[in-house]
């Protein structure tokens, strides 16, 4: 999903106009909890996170920005959080859509549609609205140091140097959420973020398989290991609660969310708190505090709350 960001980024690397906007991320410095991305609140997954990679610039009709933080122990990489946007300030839209469009579906090696490799995809996407979630595993040294679209090799040039200087040893295989969301009538930005971690570390099994295709969370071999069926399933619902809770930081329409309802994991309100999916009092009692607060329009908060009676 750092490819949409990598094309525009390339094409500006000779720009002298180009600049941080990041400053709350400079390199070295740790965060946890809420962090502020511009205008955005951004909820971080458990723990402390290193920032490792940032960059931004400004050029003509948009910004861009991107920033990574990890987590290691003892020189073992063990999770990698990432997130950029870029705002096209309302401009120039006959040009903007059908590149999204392309990057998004029409990529050869990665995108927002069905893969062998991916063990769930869940897309909303009407006219110039893309809400995209992806669960994955990747082999990560293939990923950093010999992937199948060789430009983004460039994508992750900062980060492979921070790995090397740091003698940095990486997990074989990784479990990855992506999420993109675009949505002009929110607001005129294209936000894409990624949330990978090493599953032995978090608890799983050892492996015994570790390239890309016969590593046993490939959905075409992960039903003959009911341990890595397990903590793939748990995966899968820690990565969807991060997927709302982006989609609430991102004021994303009630229309465009996606529907996790199956993983019985409830609202998560604007504070990035999960209220029971068995509560219909409390439940509805969220909405309305949203609505009060101006966060939900009336047609919004209505039609939220017609979804929970049903």
């Amino acid at each position: 999903m750092k490819k949409i960001l990598g094309i525009i980024f390339l094409g500006l690397l000779l720009s002298t106009n180009a600049n941080s906007v990041i400053t709350n991320f400079k390199k070295g410095t740790f965060h946890e909890g809420d962090v502020y991305w511009k205008h955005r609140k951004i909820t971080l997954p458990p723990g402390k996170w290193e920032s490792v990679e940032r960059w931004g610039w400004s050029e003509g009709f948009w910004d861009a920005g991107s920033v990574t933080l990890v987590q290691y122990t003892n020189n073992y990489l063990t999770a990698a959080f990432s997130f950029g946007e870029i705002d096209f300030k309302g401009r120039y839209q006959g040009y903007i859509a059908p590149l999204i469009d392309e990057i998004l579906y029409h990529d050869p090696h990665d995108g927002c549609y069905e893969r062998s490799e991916y063990t769930l995809l869940k897309l909303y996407k009407k006219g110039k609205v893309h809400n995209c979630f992806i669960v994955s595993h990747n082999e990560t040294y293939k990923e950093f140091y010999r992937p199948d679209d060789s430009e983004s090799k460039v994508y992750s040039a900062v980060l492979r140097k921070w790995i090397k200087d740091r003698n940095m040893k990486l997990p074989k295989i990784i479990l990855c959420t992506e999420g993109v969301y675009y949505a002009p009538v929110v607001r005129d930005t294209y936000y894409s973020w990624s949330y990978c971690i090493d599953p032995e570390t978090y608890g799983a099994n050892k492996g015994k398989f570790f390239t890309e295709e016969t590593s046993e969370y490939h959905p075409s071999n992960i039903n003959n290991f009911p341990d890595k069926k397990k903590f793939m399933d748990d995966w899968i619902v820690t990565s969807a609660k991060l997927h709302k809770s982006m989609e609430v930081n991102l004021k994303a329409k009630e229309l465009h969310k996606l529907d996790f309802s199956e993983y019985n994991i409830g609202q998560i309100n604007k504070n990035n708190k999960i209220s029971s999916s068995s509560n219909l009092a409390e439940d509805i009692k969220a909405l309305k505090q949203l609505y009060d607060e101006g966060v939900l329009t009336k047609e919004e908060f209505e039609k939220a709350k017609k979804k929970l009676l049903n």
